[in-house]
């Protein structure tokens, strides 16, 4: 497993992660966090002292390594390697960490588009919008 990263670099990866899934025409950038409790046998201490766990940071371009059986284009293109990055952020960090953290998920969301909500309000209604034939 790779190491973790340092918040610079991940900072910068997942600046580069967002700006060239927005360019291409389809994509997807998965964000996660959970708390890295440690493990009993990490410990040296005998009683462990009550303190706030780390928060392991990860992201991902959601690509896999296999290519899509259903779409024929997938086929013919070899299967690019997914991105993975992922930081740990002290307790005492986290508020710095966050303010950055969502500058760049802010920045990274200027080519989203506008989710067209038309068709499914129509199917909604089930069928309140009538198709003239002509």
């Amino acid at each position: 497993m790779a190491p973790h990263l340092s918040h610079d670099e991940f900072f910068t990866s997942l600046t580069t992660l967002l700006s060239s899934t927005s360019q291409k025409a389809r994509g997807s950038v998965f964000l996660s966090q959970k708390p890295l409790l440690e493990t009993p046998s990490s410990s040296k201490d005998d009683s462990p002292a009550p303190t706030r766990p780390s928060i392991l940071i990860r992201a991902t371009d959601g690509n896999t390594n296999a290519p899509n059986p259903k779409s024929y284009k997938d086929k013919k293109k070899a299967a690019s390697k997914k991105v993975k990055l992922s930081t740990v952020v002290a307790f005492e960090d986290l508020e710095a960490f966050y303010t950055r953290y969502a500058d760049v998920c802010k920045g990274g969301m200027t080519g989203l588009k506008k989710r067209d909500r038309k068709k499914g309000k129509a199917k909604a209604k089930g069928g309140a919008a009538k198709v003239i034939k002509a």
